[in-house]
C-alpha cells in the first residue's frame, strides 16, 4: 500500500513538474512568450532568437562586370558572399540564408550573373583553380536545382587564389578568401 501511495505521489509530482516546465507561445513562433520581444508575430513568419521577424537585406546592390552597381539606382555595393570551409567545395547549410537573399534578388531582376569562386593561398595553384571553379558550380547547382533558375543566367568562373580580399597570412583572412561572389554581367 505504501508503495502504491509513493507511485501516485510521484505521478502527481511529475505531472505538476511538466506543467511548471511548459511554456506559452501565443504567436506560435517557437520563442517562449516570456522571452519574446515581438509577441504578436504573424503565423508562418521566420523569426530570430528574440522572436522578431528576420530582416532580409531589402535592396541588394551587386557589382557589375563594368565596375558599376546593379540596379542602377544603387549608390554602394552590398555584395552577397558564400563562404566555404578549408579545401571544401560543399555549400554549408549556414550559407543558405545568403542564397535565399540572392533568390529574392534574382526573382526581382532579370540580370545574368558571373558566379566567381575563390580560394585562399594554401595549396598548389592547379588544385586551387579547380576548387574555386567547383565552389562556383556547386552554388549554381543549388540556384538551378533547388530554386529553379535557368542555368543560362549564370556564367561560372574559378579564380583560384589570385584575388584575395583579406590577408592570407592569418586564418581569419584565409577564411574570408574562401568564397563565391556574384557579379552582374554588364550589357
Amino acid at each position: 500500500m505504501k508503495a502504491l501511495i509513493n507511485i501516485i505521489l510521484l505521478s502527481i509530482s511529475l505531472t505538476m513538474s511538466s506543467n511548471a516546465l511548459s511554456w506559452n507561445d501565443i504567436d506560435k513562433d517557437g520563442v517562449p512568450d516570456n522571452k519574446d520581444a515581438c509577441p504578436k508575430t504573424l503565423m508562418g513568419v521566420s523569426v530570430d532568437a528574440r522572436g522578431c521577424e528576420r530582416q532580409i537585406i531589402a535592396s541588394l546592390c551587386l557589382p557589375t562586370t563594368s565596375g558599376e552597381t546593379y540596379p542602377s539606382q544603387c549608390q554602394k555595393v552590398t555584395p552577397i558572399v558564400i563562404n566555404f570551409d578549408f579545401a571544401s567545395a560543399l555549400v554549408d547549410y549556414s550559407q543558405w540564408r545568403y542564397l535565399a537573399e540572392l533568390k529574392s534578388f534574382l526573382n526581382k531582376y532579370p540580370a545574368k550573373f558571373c558566379v566567381v569562386g575563390h580560394t585562399d593561398n594554401i595549396g598548389e595553384a592547379g588544385f586551387n583553380q579547380t576548387l574555386s571553379y567547383d565552389r562556383a558550380v556547386n552554388v549554381v547547382q543549388i540556384l538551378v536545382e533547388d530554386y529553379q533558375f535557368s542555368p543560362q543566367r549564370f556564367n561560372v568562373i574559378g579564380q583560384g587564389s589570385t584575388q584575395p580580399i583579406a590577408d592570407n597570412q592569418t586564418e581569419a583572412g584565409r577564411a574570408l578568401n574562401r568564397r563565391v561572389e556574384f557579379i552582374v554581367e554588364s550589357h
